[in-house]
């Protein structure tokens, strides 16, 4: 692609995603191959790389820069991804039984065989609302991240971490849960997240109890759902 072309691009994306009130610094320079991006409102991407084929992310996101986003589905909204972290890392991206580990011959012999074997499936990782990634961390292909789990710096995630659980190290174990299991389950209730965020700062957040109090006496006014759809090959955005 040329310069003048990729500037032209570049240009129509971030207009798009202005209306929105959204961030993608990488540019179309940072979706790779045939990507199906969805963003709702106030979402903000510095020097990211998306390889996710359909990915949506939620209101309020933020993932900070040199993050890779790989086998991923969904992340929710107002999570906090730190910086060279990788989401939906390929476990069989290197099998160490093959001949090689070299991706290149991996991929090459892969796309020979008539029948890959069904074991090489990719699923998915989904990260749920409140989600808070440190720096440097690794999350695995097919992994379930619950809403308001913490996940410390460093940490490699090889299993399913559930909602409002901290876990570090590598691989990442359970530290403690944020809350006790009655306030997990109200918070969990309430969906909170599908608030409109302007209301939620009158509440008192820095008390889960008593926000818990004052959002139960508040008439539902959701948060809007807009989205601004951006595809590659070719660029396509959509609202």
């Amino acid at each position: 692609m040329n310069m003048l072309k990729r500037m032209w691009l570049d240009h129509t994306l971030k207009r798009a995603l202005r209306q929105h009130s959204c961030r993608v610094d990488c540019g179309t320079r940072g979706l790779r191959g045939k990507v199906k991006l969805t963003l709702e409102r106030h979402v903000k991407l510095h020097t990211v790389k998306v390889f996710s084929k359909d990915l949506r992310i939620g209101a309020f996101t933020d993932i900070v820069s040199n993050t890779e986003l790989r086998d991923v589905s969904s992340i929710g909204r107002y999570c906090s991804i730190g910086t060279n972290c990788v989401i939906g890392q390929n476990r069989k991206q290197h099998p160490m039984d093959w001949l090689s580990t070299n991706g290149a011959l991996i991929e090459s012999r892969a796309a020979a065989m008539p029948n890959p074997p069904a074991h090489w499936d990719v699923k998915p990782t989904t990260l749920g609302h409140d989600v808070w990634v440190g720096r440097d961390v690794i999350i695995m292909e097919g992994i379930t991240i619950g809403t308001g789990a913490v996940i410390g710096a460093q940490s490699l995630v090889t299993r399913d971490v559930p909602p409002y659980t901290i876990v570090a190290g590598s691989p990442a174990k359970m530290i403690r849960y944020r809350f006790d299991e009655p306030l997990r389950e109200q918070l969990l209730a309430s969906r909170w997240w599908e608030h409109d965020q302007s209301e939620l700062a009158q509440l008192p957040t820095e008390d889960p109890q008593a926000f818990l109090a004052a959002l139960a006496n508040l008439p539902h006014k959701p948060f809007s759902d807009a989205t601004v759809e951006v595809s590659t090959s070719p660029l396509r955005i959509k609202r």
